[in-house]
């Protein structure tokens, strides 16, 4: 019978070794698409302690996000791994109340700089994601409930923590390169559509239908008059839930529907809102609900059918438009991968405006993850989840050593991702510094 080791010694004195080797990849594309620089060069702002840069206090609230360090108070993990500071150039690491402290001075006026920067980087990386031209939006909310005092954290709609206070963010994927366009932090108690608007003129702005092609879809929270007449302005091509107004269930009754399948059926109708200036097309879809537990929904239901309806200038057939309509989902698993890899819920601070910079950092890591996958991955791996990504790659074991004038990263012998992750190097080095792409390209 074999036995193990009967006398092991254990020491605690290596210092080149490392639970975060495989970061030095995506380390690599940073410092190749020159983020670093381009960070210290577009954002200016006077710290009262210049011991840290701006563009690493930024690196410092983004790798914790990107690594699963959920908590700012858990940041001190990294500060202590001398491998990872070598890895990614940080020199040393700032303490959880300095990272607080500048997430609360910089949400006055750095906050403005960084969201214009943001913007800059995805129209830029979007160029690159999406050659075509062709876009779609899919804008979204979600709620998640603060269990502490944190300002503006408020009692609203929360089905799942009833009575607690939440807040209320909304957001913005694009369909084909999943990364997002534009993210903001709302109170617990704002509507759904609250503030909607005035991002989607903003972001119109910077992507005119003379340039792109452009699709929109959304939920009955963004069933407004409004809305659908700036997407009409800006010849965008939308689908949205509509609201079953007392006028609309008396159309639905009497019309002639398609069936599919045993299931849907389909009709279309042109229905002018109360208040609205125009009519619009609107798509009927009808659900048969089984007989013994019929499905009691926010749908209108008759006879053991359920309806619901679409309103769009899509030149689709009705079932098509419903299709459309359902490749929403991606967008809700987007919001969710926000919430269980990037660890949306955990607030930092007690201060809106500091969270809300803290969010939009946030939302800043999740791009970037999208890009390096787009940009350095393989096909089959650039829809994987960070938690993937982190199992897989980002947390591969390694040691750092020295021969001479050579920095070797050693990972263990027959690593299963070792092709994926030399492949993905491979493209990192080739990526083109961003400052230079930038005068080039004359990006906003």
């Amino acid at each position: 019978m074999a036995y193990g080791i009967k006398k092991l010694i254990v020491e605690f004195n290596s210092e080149r070794l490392t639970h975060f080797g495989g970061v030095y990849l995506f380390h690599l594309f940073l410092k190749n698409i020159g983020l670093r620089k381009f960070l210290a060069l577009n954002i200016h702002f006077i710290q009262r302690n210049n011991h840290y840069t701006i563009s690493e206090m930024i690196l410092s609230l983004m790798y914790p996000i990107i690594l699963g360090i959920g908590r700012i108070e858990i940041t001190a993990l990294l500060g202590n791994n001398g491998v990872f500071k070598t890895l990614t150039g940080l020199k040393s690491f700032p303490k959880p109340t300095t990272l607080r402290r500048f997430l609360l001075r910089g949400s006055e006026n750095l906050f403005p700089e960084f969201v214009s920067l943001h913007h800059r980087l995805r129209k830029y990386f979007l160029d690159l994601t999406a050659p075509n031209k062709k876009l779609l939006f899919d804008l979204d909310s979600t709620i998640y409930t603060v269990w502490g005092n944190q300002e503006g954290a408020l009692k609203g709609y929360n089905p799942k923590n009833k009575g607690r206070k939440s807040y209320h963010p909304l957001f913005c994927f694009e369909y084909y390169s999943g990364q997002s366009m534009f993210g903001t932090l709302r109170k617990g108690n704002a509507h759904t559509s609250a503030g909607s608007k005035d991002l989607l003129k903003d972001l119109l702005a910077k992507y005119s239908y003379k340039d792109y092609q452009m699709r929109f879809r959304g939920d009955s929270g963004f069933y407004d008059k409004e809305i659908i007449a700036l997407l009409s302005q800006n010849k965008i091509g939308f689908a949205i839930v509509a609201d079953m107004t007392g006028s609309l269930k008396n159309k639905v009754g009497g019309l002639e529907y398609k069936s599919i399948d045993n299931i849907y059926s389909f009709a279309e109708t042109r229905y002018q809102p109360l208040s609205w200036p125009k009519e619009y097309r609107y798509c009927i879809v009808r659900r048969k609900l089984p007989l013994e537990d019929p499905e009691q929904t926010v749908l209108f239901v008759i006879e053991n059918f359920s309806y619901s309806a679409i309103v769009t200038n899509l030149e689709m057939t009705p079932e098509n438009v419903w299709k459309f309509y359902s490749g929403r989902v991606q967008c809700e698993r987007n919001i969710r991968s926000l919430k269980e890899d990037y660890y949306l819920a955990n607030i930092p601070t007690k201060y809106f405006k500091a969270n809300e910079f803290y969010l939009e950092i946030l939302l800043f890591s999740y791009d970037l993850i999208k890009w390096f996958q787009r940009l350095c991955l393989p096909l089959d791996w650039q829809s994987k989840t960070l938690q993937t990504l982190r199992n897989e790659i980002l947390l591969m074991p390694g040691s750092f050593v020295k021969h001479g004038n050579k920095h070797i990263l050693r990972f263990p012998k027959n690593s299963p991702q070792q092709k994926v992750f030399l492949e993905a190097k491979s493209k990192a080095e080739k990526l083109k510094d961003l400052k230079n792409e930038f005068k080039r390209t004359k990006v906003f």
